[in-house]
């Protein structure tokens, strides 16, 4: 890393974490410090002036548990009232080192290099190391009133060294702003899930394949996470994954999988609805469409249900055109309408066009002597 001459130390202590900003904070030398701090008339040494800022701090290990407590006798940052505690680490270059922290205390952890440049800051924080040497890690309270004991996890994370996802096998990697391509064999036709996961940016995951095939999503696995679950044909596959906005750093994990079906395996994408009855189907990204025929007068429920995708479900025909999104609760859809004798159209789609994946329609029929309004 670079050697500074820089005659302060200037670090950034992380508090209001709760609220989603950060205040800088000039921490006080303290006097065995300050006693060490070059002066203006001071020759220039081959030791940077940042390392003084490690001198007498407790030193973290990998893979080792460090305790401690932010107490009302710990460094105080003056803007936001919080308290903080400074420790040493020593990393090597091209580790991704894991650094969080739990227990009682509400409060974040935060990464420097040796010039004393915040790296990241997070509850866990996961950073690429780009040169060997000493780091400094601050664990501060998210606020003036947060205190309490705490424990400081450390690890090196390990990657996956190789440019194919293996189906059934997790795919662990590191994304430095750009995208990275990921090559995936299917070997077998079928229906296949693929989910891209990270605790450290919001994912979005691409493929391209045989004949035009190209499918995307960002968040349809919940949490940010992205998932395309479709039928794939035997074939080269390209997966792309990338943050929704470009700029994400951090660990994230691939997943390819066959993906079951209920029951005794069958889909219908089509056809007649019949009474009190179930199917199940799977929606690409065009909406499937049914038939329902009343013989008489009838209050009819429709639930399209999936753990997949948001779901839409939509009915049509004599004169009655209605539609719902949510209302079987979470991404579910339901609808219950009187209906008059006659033929009607059921529409089964997501609410997004990106979506896709199994869902399960149930329809209940109770005959009602009470006519429609129309």
């Amino acid at each position: 890393m670079a050697k500074s001459a820089s005659l302060a130390f200037i670090l950034v202590a992380f508090g209001g974490a709760a609220v989603g900003f950060f205040i800088a904070q000039a921490l006080p030398l303290t006097e065995e410090m300050a006693e060490k701090a070059p002066t203006e008339n001071a020759e220039t040494t081959d030791q940077p002036a940042a390392a003084e800022a490690i001198v007498g701090l407790e030193r973290l290990a990998l893979a080792e548990r460090t305790r401690g407590e932010i107490t009302s006798a710990s460094e105080l940052n003056g803007n936001d009232g919080s308290r903080f505690m400074r420790y040493a680490i020593a990393l090597d270059a091209g580790e991704i080192v894991e650094i969080s922290l739990d227990g009682a205390l509400q409060g974040v952890v935060a990464l420097y290099d040796d010039q004393l440049q915040l790296l990241d800051n997070a509850p866990v924080v996961r950073h690429r190391i780009e040169e060997s040497g000493d780091y400094v890690v601050v664990v501060s309270g998210a606020d003036a009133y947060s205190y309490g004991p705490f424990t400081i996890d450390s690890r090196s994370v390990e990657l996956t060294d190789a440019d194919t996802v293996t189906i059934g096998e997790p795919f662990d990697s590191w994304l430095q702003g750009d995208a990275d391509e990921i090559a995936l064999n299917i070997e077998e036709a079928g229906l296949y899930q693929l989910e891209m996961r990270s605790d450290d940016f919001d994912p979005y995951l691409a493929i391209e394949g045989p004949n035009g095939y190209t499918r995307e999503d960002d968040d349809s696995a919940g949490d940010l996470d992205a998932r395309i679950a479709d039928f794939f044909e035997p074939g080269e596959y390209t997966l792309t994954a990338r943050s929704a906005y470009d700029d994400g750093n951090g660990v994230y994990t691939l997943f390819v999988a066959p993906h079951e079906l209920p029951g005794d395996g069958e889909l219908r994408n089509d056809g007649s609805l019949t009474a009190d009855g179930s199917l199940s189907g799977w929606y690409s990204g065009e909406p499937l469409i049914y038939q329902l025929e009343l013989e008489e007068s009838s209050l009819v429920t429709l639930e399209m249900r999936s753990a997949d995708f948001d779901t839409l479900i939509e009915i049509s025909g004599q004169g009655v055109a209605a539609s719902d999104d949510d209302g079987a609760g979470g991404t579910d859809s339901r609808l219950q309408e009187q209906l008059l004798p006659g033929i009607y159209t059921v529409s089964a789609s997501g609410f997004s066009a990106t979506g896709s994946g199994l869902f399960e329609l149930n329809v209940e029929m109770e005959p009602t002597e009470i006519p429609p309004e129309l």
